[in-house]
């Protein structure tokens, strides 16, 4: 299904599309990939009618936050990783959720309206209101529950304790919660009228706002209108690797920190190209490992070479080894939340990943707006938000982009490495390959139950403590070899952990 209804069509005849028309770019204008369909088909939609990444990951969020508010609600954060192809220029979006002033608040300030407002203003084009109005009819009309919610509500249930307001509107009480049920969200529809009508400015520091700091107050949080007026994102600069005449670059937020240490130590003098495929999971655990120590004890570094070679110099191709001194770093194998990456017909890239620190949140809705809130960011989880471009900052080509919820840091950095440096450019291989995850405290490496068996046991002879789990995380990217705009020739890849959706054209 199209929602071709959504952007209006050219009124007079003989004009052809305008922009903001679908149909308004012809030819190859780039693609989306998002963990719901819904709102991949929104941002394909916004790309067919001229919108920049940008617009089409604004458009494609809001959606995705009535569609999949489990993963990707407005009471959430999260982090965007941009290159402007125009401006010959990468830089991070940074919107994570952050702690309310009193120490004894339960639920996090949320980042993902002003966060998003600041990509469009940096770098949208289309109308702020056209691109929330989706978002704000899925929520009034009602749509049909997505097999991408059921599977999330499902991995929630039995870890989160969903609050009266969230079991009234989600149907939990009357096991409602059905792939292809029919769920309004009337408040929530009102709250996105009012963003999209009034701009963001009335959820931070409007009526808005003073309603839903009170809303917060009435579910048994401790909010202010100043914790909301106070919230800034942040405009960062990203981490960066040249990598031939390109540059890999990692937001610094989220797991970006552990990724970008687990690509500087594999790509150090080639190691990872020069490790057999078979030993590769066992580098990439211990590389991680290391990396989560480094990060956890405050000594991660990768900007000093002397500290990328000491970094790898720990980690034995023969032998699992703990880090020491460690640190205790939880991580949640499943994703608890959720990521979108657009690319347009300019080679413009975002790729941006949420999260709602634990799966559906905290479960519970602040009365009488619909939003889940989320609640506080606990600085040992590493299931965090992890986003990677591979773009030329000179001729403004994009090559790669992936996006990852969960514990997926060296997952993200293991897809880059297969893809880019260690494989057959095979994105769609890298993705599905089966994972694993180590954060050196607890010393257990977590793999997936389709790991073959000659792997696990492989891991268990060098001494990893190896535990299975269904899956880790999810990733989402593209892999363009030749370099968008420049060449047509692209892979668009939905992680097949989820049920989320890859959209194109190159008509």
């Amino acid at each position: 299904m199209l929602f071709g209804s959504l952007f209006a069509l050219a009124a007079c005849g003989g004009g052809g599309p305008e922009q903001g028309d679908i149909g308004f770019v012809e030819g190859f204008f780039g693609g989306l990939i998002a963990d719901e369909p819904r709102a991949a088909l929104i941002g394909r939609e916004v790309l067919s009618a001229g919108g920049t990444a940008a617009d089409a990951a604004v458009a494609a969020y809001f959606a995705m936050s009535v569609t999949l508010p489990g993963a990707a609600s407005i009471g959430g954060g999260g982090v965007c990783l941009v290159h402007d192809a125009v401006r010959f220029r990468t830089e991070t979006v940074s919107f994570m959720p952050k702690r309310p002033a009193d120490p004894a608040a339960r639920y996090s300030v949320p980042g993902n309206v002003r966060g998003m407002f600041l990509l469009h203003a940096r770098y949208g084009e289309l109308a702020w209101s056209d691109l929330l109005r989706p978002a704000e009819d899925f929520a009034r009309s009602g749509h049909a529950l997505s097999r991408a919610f059921v599977r999330d509500f499902e991995a929630a249930r039995p870890v989160v304790e969903f609050g009266a307001e969230a079991q009234s509107i989600f149907g939990v009480a009357t096991g409602g919660v059905a792939e292809g049920r029919l769920l309004q969200q009337l408040e929530l529809g009102a709250v996105l009228s009012n963003l999209r009508t009034q701009g963001p400015g009335t959820f931070y520091d409007g009526v808005l706002g003073r309603s839903f700091s009170e809303a917060v107050r009435t579910a048994g949080g401790r909010m202010t209108l100043d914790d909301l007026r106070n919230y800034r994102p942040q405009i960062r600069e990203p981490i960066r690797f040249e990598q031939g005449n390109s540059v890999m670059a990692f937001a610094p937020d989220g797991g970006g920190l552990v990724a970008a240490q687990v690509w500087a130590t594999a790509t150090n003098e080639e190691r990872y190209e020069d490790t057999e495929i078979a030993a590769r999971t066992h580098l990439i655990a211990e590389l991680s490992a290391s990396a989560y120590q480094a990060e956890a004890t405050g000594t991660a570094d990768v900007t000093s070479p002397a500290a990328v070679t000491a970094l790898g110099a720990g980690v034995s191709e023969t032998s699992h080894s703990a880090p020491r001194p460690s640190i205790a770093v939880h991580a949640d194998a499943a994703s608890s939340g959720a990521s979108i990456v657009a690319v347009d017909n300019r080679g413009r890239t975002v790729a941006c990943s949420f999260t709602m620190n634990g799966p559906f949140g905290s479960g519970v809705i602040a009365p009488g707006t619909g939003i889940l809130l989320a609640p506080l960011p606990e600085s040992e989880r590493a299931s965090v938000p992890t986003v990677a471009v591979m773009a030329n900052e000179v001729n403004g080509l994009t090559f790669f982009a992936a996006a990852g919820s969960g514990a997926t840091p060296g997952v993200v950095a293991r897809i880059a490495l297969d893809t880019i440096v260690g494989g057959d450019g095979n994105m769609v291989a890298a993705v599905a390959l089966p994972r694993a995850f180590n954060t050196g405290n607890p010393d257990v490496t977590v793999v997936e139950d389709a790991m073959p068996n000659a792997e696990r046991t492989a891991l268990d002879a060098l001494g990893h403590n190896v535990e299975q789990t269904q899956s880790i995380g999810r990733v989402n990217g593209f892999f363009c070899p030749e370099g968008l705009p420049l060449g047509q020739t692209c892979q668009f890849v939905k992680d097949p952990r989820s049920f989320g959706l890859a959209v194109s054209s190159e008509e």
